[in-house]
């Protein structure tokens, strides 16, 4: 039976509540995750619930007497979280704890998960031990509860032999006991994935070594003889292998649930699968009576309602290999409504039997715990645009009488969109051909002319002119086209939007009382703010961008970081022009923080390669082109989008390969550093049976075209890997990944001291009302969130300009990669009031978090939907919490030293 809310009335009141508080105690980053949230969003749809977060600032820095109180807890250990303070307010407060927080205690070491399993009856490998650091240590606690719960003392059977032989190469002694190769050394400690797999004399020898995943790797293979590690206490277990090459992963939620999924297995080849949300590709799969029955003991023994574990399956039997407490489903609603369900039922059972401290006891806790918690009370997020299209522009310096009169007499830059200014611009240039200028080059008037024809219907094309500073009254045209965000992009936007609400509201609604959105004026920045904010208000009339503030001056690009940018830029062009050793080139610096492979080959010669690379391309690509008809054409790749074609992806990259050549020679500008890589990565996702395919060789693509796809499926329950097959642009696009990241971080500035007076430039306007926005919160009583949308520049210029207020931040400058589309940097700031009696003023806090955006080193590699959009990453944090008012010293001392350099 469900409970209605007068079944609530005759309970104790706390603070005027009557709803019970589940109370949310883990790192941040577990928090507020997706899942998490889609969880917390269902329990508070039966409007029985209130739900608080006790953040990281709570629970690394105050004592348990002063965190907030809650029925019902969700708390679980990961890398920095502190499970003995945990612990002892589960025995001060004592709430319904959805799982054991004493018993995770025997999750942070193998052996002691091995114990349990075998004590329960759950089978797994056949294992050896070494203990070198005396055996595993048991909690006090844990051991007592063990013993009255389940009979037994942990530790009792463990090993305690700490010296290892090697009686050959494929055999290994363990005190009296041996384990011969293949088999996998696990490090006991649960929380060091550094695992090894050692491999017999007979399958080649070597050893695969395991870990966190790192872009797409989870292994490496080294191979040659392999000796076992000899400092540190291990497990040896046998190498199991596993059924169609999967693992199994399987999520409990009490003892009634189990959700499994496969996973390809990292011993495989090292190579992960990604989807679209930059997560690694599970499949759901059955589970039989018997892992059901493993789910159920595993769950109960561990005392983890929700909870996850491994399964080996191999010839029709399986085995638990590794526990790994709580775990979530990822992207599967299916999963969260039973989660939802299941918690909401244990809830209202733990409700009936008042096992909560503030109702069996409500004196004991007081009003002073409840309020004086850390409370999320500013959000101030910097944003850039969602994917877009590949930029390009093309421009040259003219005298035409006819060009100079776009100007309308102005002295300063004009800029002409509109279809009825293009189509003066397009005159102006027919003119121009037809009459030249003495000095007008007339093959660049043809060219800008033709493309200025074929692109004058397209979204986002414009002309900008520029006056010269010569005698001759002359003008620089610039024709730009492409640059508008995609039907990805308004995806992605949505996306995140939605999340940013779900989190708010879940954190603090009153987060969403006051909502303020500032733009840059750019057609692709707007696109991406109607769309966010649509999802983030919960207004699909987009009536609110009446009120969104367009503001150019703060967030699109400033021409007073022009002159620095450009000094940066010479240098970066005289850096790669250098064809010496890199040892001997003038314009290399310390600051630049070469990628191994442009340092080992040398800028030159990195440059002359990908150039080579790209001719061979374009060369196959001219030829594909001469021999398939249109109808063969159409093969490649039936359905466009975002107003492309087959010939304008032709156009695009020829125009690459002349960036890259000058006078027979090749050559490199910074400025160019995006295209390529920009039209690398747009093609991946939105154009990828294109890209793989036409630059096959002829006679490899017309094989294609003849052969029988449904020839091709895979009988396996795990689907193959899509890997992508042309090779040469796999080559070009590490490449080009590499050159992009090396030159965009340095346009930014080089040395510290040129990234200080770039982001001041560039920034300043930005910076001085994220100034505003701190001091604002600190001084009003109401909750705001302020969102900046704005450009590449500004989110480079800023991040800089964090790194350079001395802020102590946890990463460092040279960790910081690319920051693709929709990354942001959020400043939350976090209150807390003091207590009712308390003769101190309120707290404040703020943090710094960041996200590097719709990012995914290896796109060529990623699966794609129909949205062709990727999942921007979650948000990590980037500080530490700082005293708001530490915080805000340090930027104001960066506007102080612009003050004093412009005097």
């Amino acid at each position: 039976m469900q409970l209605s809310q007068s079944h609530f009335m005759d309970l104790p009141q706390f603070e005027g509540r009557t709803k019970p508080i589940i109370g949310i105690c883990a790192m941040d980053s577990k928090a507020r995750s997706k899942a998490m949230a889609n969880i917390l969003e269902r329990l508070q749809a039966t409007d029985r619930y209130a739900v608080v977060f006790f953040g990281e600032k709570t629970i690394l820095d105050e004592d348990v007497e002063v965190w907030p109180v809650c029925d019902f807890l969700i708390s679980f250990f990961s890398q920095g979280f502190p499970l003995e303070k945990a612990l002892q307010y589960v025995q001060l407060r004592k709430p319904f704890s959805v799982n054991s927080l004493v018993r995770q205690f025997l999750l942070l070491d193998r052996r002691v998960v091995l114990e349990m399993l075998h004590h329960v009856g759950v089978p797994t490998p056949f294992h050896v031990v070494v203990s070198r650091d005396g055996g595993a240590k048991i909690h006090p606690l844990l051991q007592s509860v063990v013993e009255q719960r389940m009979g037994f003392r942990l530790g009792a059977e463990s090993s305690t032999v700490s010296e290892v032989e090697e009686l050959d190469p494929d055999t290994l002694r363990v005190g009296t006991r041996t384990i011969r190769k293949p088999f996998v050394e696990k490090p006991c400690d649960a929380e060091d994935h550094n695992i090894y797999i050692y491999y017999s004399q007979a399958q080649g020898g070597g050893v695969r070594r395991l870990f966190r995943k790192i872009g797409n790797k989870s292994s490496e293979f080294v191979p040659g003889p392999a000796h076992v590690r000899t400092e540190g206490s291990y497990i040896y277990e046998e190498f199991i292998s596993v059924d169609n090459a999967v693992d199994v992963k399987v999520y409990t939620v009490g003892n009634s649930y189990a959700h499994a999924e496969t996973r390809k297995s990292p011993v495989v080849d090292g190579h992960v699968r990604r989807n679209s949300e930059g997560k690694e590709m599970r499949f759901v799969t059955a589970l039989t009576a018997e892992e059901r029955e493993y789910a159920r003991a595993v769950s109960k023994a561990f005392g983890q309602r929700v909870c996850g574990f491994d399964i080996l399956r191999t010839h029709g039997k399986s085995m638990v290999m590794d526990v790994n407490g709580w775990s979530f489903v990822k992207g599967n609603d299916a999963y969260y409504d039973h989660t939802a369900r299941i918690l909401d039922a244990r809830f209202q059972e733990a409700l009936r039997r008042r096992w909560f401290a503030r109702f069996v006891d409500p004196d004991t806790v007081g009003r002073a715990t409840y309020e004086s918690r850390w409370v999320l009370k500013g959000v101030f997020s910097v944003c850039r645009h969602a994917d877009r299209t590949p930029k390009q522009k093309t421009k040259c310096v003219l005298q035409s009488s006819d060009v100079v009169a776009l100007l309308d007499g102005s002295a300063s830059e004009v800029t002409l969109r509109s279809p009825a200014e293009l189509s003066r611009a397009l005159d102006a240039l027919d003119a121009a051909q037809q009459s030249p200028h003495a000095d007008d080059p007339l093959a660049r008037i043809v060219h800008v002319r033709d493309v200025l024809a074929r692109k004058i219907a397209m979204p986002g094309t414009k002309v900008q002119l520029k006056p010269q500073r010569s005698p001759c009254g002359s003008v620089q045209l610039i024709l730009k086209w492409g640059g508008e965000c995609t039907h990805a992009g308004i995806v992605q936007s949505q996306d995140l939007g939605e999340n940013m609400r779900k989190d708010l509201l879940l954190i603090n609604r009153s987060l969403l009382d006051d909502v303020r959105m500032y733009s840059s004026a750019e057609r692709r920045v707007l696109s991406t703010v109607a769309a966010y904010g649509a999802s983030f208000l919960d207004d699909s009339s987009a009536s609110f961008m009446d009120r969104v503030s367009v503001r150019a001056d703060m967030l699109d690009d400033s021409t007073d970081a022009k002159d620095e940018m450009e000094v940066a830029k010479q240098q970066l062009r005289g850096f790669f022009d250098f064809s010496g050793p890199l040892a001997d080139n003038p314009y290399s610096s310390p600051a630049m923080q070469l990628p191994p492979e442009l340092a080992e080959q040398g800028p030159h010669e990195f440059l002359h390669e990908m150039y080579d690379i790209i001719a061979r391309l374009i060369a196959r690509m001219e030829r594909n082109f001469a021999r398939l008809s249109p109808a063969q054409l159409a093969q490649l790749q039936p359905d466009w989008c975002c107003n492309e074609n087959a010939d304008l992806f032709r156009e695009r990259w020829k125009k690459i390969l002349s960036s890259f050549k000058s006078d027979d020679s090749v050559v490199y500008d910074p400025a160019k550093a995006g295209e390529l890589y920009d039209s690398l990565k747009y093609d991946a996702l939105h154009n990828r049976c294109f890209l793989e395919r036409i630059f096959m060789s002829s006679e490899d693509l017309e094989r294609e075209l003849l052969s029988d796809p449904d020839q091709q499926t895979s009988e396996s329950e795990y689907p193959p890997d899509p890997l992508f097959s042309q090779q040469d642009v796999r080559t070009l696009y590490y490449k080009a990944k590499q050159l992009f990241d090396f030159v965009t971080r340095n346009e930014y500035g080089i040395e510290p001291e040129q990234r200080r007076r770039i982001g001041i430039q560039a920034s300043v306007p930005l910076l001085r009302q994220l100034i505003q926005d701190l001091q604002a919160v600190r001084n009003e009583s109401q909750a705001r969130t302020c969102f900046y949308f704005t450009k590449k520049s500004h989110i480079y210029t800023l991040l800089n300009l964090v790194f350079l207020s001395n802020m102590p931040t946890m990463a460092s400058y040279d960790k910081v990669g690319e920051l693709d589309y929709l990354t942001h940097i959020i400043f939350e700031v976090y209150e807390r009031k003091p207590d009712a009696d308390a003769d101190v003023q309120r707290e404040y806090s703020v943090r710094i978090g960041f996200s590097p955006g719709a990012n995914c080193f290896h796109v060529l590699d990623t699966n794609i939907d129909d949205t062709h959009a990727l999942k921007v990453l979650p948000r990590k944090n980037f500080t530490h919490h700082i005293p708001l008012e530490s915080a805000i010293s340090m930027l104001q001392r960066l506007v102080e030293d612009d003050c004093v350099t412009e005097k």
